[in-house]
């Protein structure tokens, strides 16, 4: 047993606390902390009984905060569902104080350092981790995560994977006129950076929402999804050789493109800061407080979602296309946990690697730093299916059809 400090308070960290707290067999504490305490408190009364559950304020962007915290709690294990451009310090938080560390998205932007989402600045911890004999898996959300977890096992089904295409649609309607499903900051710079893609032994550039093409979907039919660029690409193509080109596409309804293109046409979506009366302010982070809560998203959710990995390549000799994905649905995930089904499906993996961290015979406790396609995956996509995200896997000649 474990006890567990979990970082953030938003959908995702709501239902990492809801699955962590299922299994009281496994973890013996959790502690809730972020900036807003009173948001980590409405999680833990959620789950009050099933475990022992403390709440805490703390700045996560600041690794001597996070490191006393840890010592605190005696924590061993620090679940980051706070802001992807706290995963660096929460690592050293966790490198001072030993704690293991798992997190659901690469580091996003940062004007100036670093343009793109990348997995580069925190796989560079990999020999200090192994040095103090701590684990930490990166990205283990649902894309990333889920969707590295899947393109490693199509790549073992397969004796040649030459193309895979990562597709991600949300077919759900929450009623609002413009929304984002997490972060609006992290999820606007993500959609609107360039379009990137491997292809032919090279990565490959375009402005973004600038190719779109349908894709029939098992339990959602024919939607139309936009290539973008998603972070698990970097490291998919790297892990597993002889990728011909390697895609990630998303649906993006032409009413939020219109909105998105609105707003960046009127300078809403810029991250760099402007003077206003003598304060600096970035409009993006201004246009984050006007929108919806997305962790208060789930209560008017309906629809489903179906995210996969689309894998064409050789078995036995012969051309084949396999399609493994699964399928959410916005109520069921509300039902259960009170979020909508993109914060479920981005943390029950993240819960799940937790346990399997702890688990014996796994390989995904090897001290080091780690991204899914690193690890085994048999334990993985035992483990989820069981806790709330069945997967399947089907021919994928009908779901490509319409691609082509």
């Amino acid at each position: 047993m474990a006890r567990i400090l979990l970082l953030g308070a938003g959908g995702v960290a709501n239902v990492i606390a809801m699955k962590v707290a299922q299994v009281p067999e496994v973890f013996s504490s959790l502690c809730i902390a972020s900036r807003t305490r009173e948001r980590c408190q409405v999680i833990a009364d959620r789950i009050a009984g099933a475990l022992p559950v403390s709440t805490a304020g703390v700045d996560a962007g600041e690794p001597a905060a996070v490191a006393a915290l840890i010592r605190q709690e005696q924590a061993r294990i620090v679940l980051n569902a706070a802001l992807p451009e706290q995963n660096l310090p929460i690592m050293d938080g966790c490198l001072e104080a030993g704690a293991h560390y798992i997190d659901t998205s690469a580091p996003e932007p940062v004007p100036g350092k670093y343009e793109m989402f990348s997995y580069k600045w925190q796989l560079s911890y990999h020999e200090r981790f192994k040095d103090a004999g701590l684990t930490a898996l990166l990205s283990i959300g649902f894309d990333p995560g889920m969707t590295n977890v899947f393109a490693a096992h199509l790549a073992e089904r397969l004796d040649e994977l030459e193309t895979l295409d990562i597709l991600d649609c949300n077919a759900g309607v929450h009623g609002h006129p413009f929304a984002t499903n997490f972060n609006p900051v992290t999820n606007i710079q993500e959609i609107t950076q360039p379009a990137v893609w491997w292809e032919n032994g090279r990565w490959r550039q375009e402005p973004s929402f600038h190719t779109q093409a349908s894709f029939d979907l098992p339990e959602l039919g024919r939607h139309r999804l936009t290539r973008i660029y998603h972070e698990e690409l970097e490291t998919i193509v790297a892990r597993l050789p002889g990728l011909r080109r390697a895609q990630f596409w998303m649906g993006l309804s032409d009413d939020y493109l219109r909105h998105i293109n609105v707003l960046r046409k009127i300078g809403l979506l810029e991250m760099r800061p402007i003077s206003h009366h003598g304060t600096a302010v970035s409009p993006l982070e201004l246009l984050r407080h006007t929108l919806p809560d997305p962790a208060g998203l789930g209560a008017c959710y309906t629809g489903q979602t179906n995210i996969g990995c689309l894998a064409r390549g050789l078995q036995n000799g012969e051309p084949a296309t396999l399609y493994l994905y699964n399928v959410c649905d916005h109520e069921k995930a509300f039902a259960e946990t009170g979020s909508q089904a993109i914060s479920y499906t981005a943390g029950v993996p993240a819960a799940v690697a937790a346990e399997l961290l702890l688990a014996p015979c796994t390989d995904w406790n090897k001290p080091g730093v780690w991204v899914p396609e690193d690890l085994p995956t048999a334990p993985m996509l035992a483990r989820v299916s069981r806790r709330g995200l069945p997967w399947h896997i089907i021919d994928g000649t009908i779901v490509a059809q319409a691609g082509e």
